[in-house]
């Protein structure tokens, strides 16, 4: 019975992260992540990367990384 409950899950058919997350810019992105989870900036995104599907081909698990990415390259420009 568990084992059917779980084949029947549809990763396709799960809300967003965040709802309207196609028109944001990354400063609302990141104001919304942060709002959703409460930590850092960083961190609240990659929250937001880990609820999306995981898949790479999702595009809004792409966003949540893509904008995770950047935010770390941000805090660690000049130490390499």
């Amino acid at each position: 019975m568990f084992v059917e409950q779980i084949e029947s899950i549809d990763m396709g058919d799960c809300d967003s992260v965040v709802e309207g997350w196609q028109g944001l810019t990354d400063d609302e992105a990141v104001e919304a992540a942060t709002e959703k989870h409460g930590k850092d900036l960083v961190t609240s995104v990659a929250y937001c990367a880990f609820e999306a599907s995981g898949n790479p081909d999702d595009p809004e698990y792409r966003f949540w990384v893509d904008l995770f990415l950047k935010l770390s390259k941000k805090d660690h420009v000049g130490w390499a």
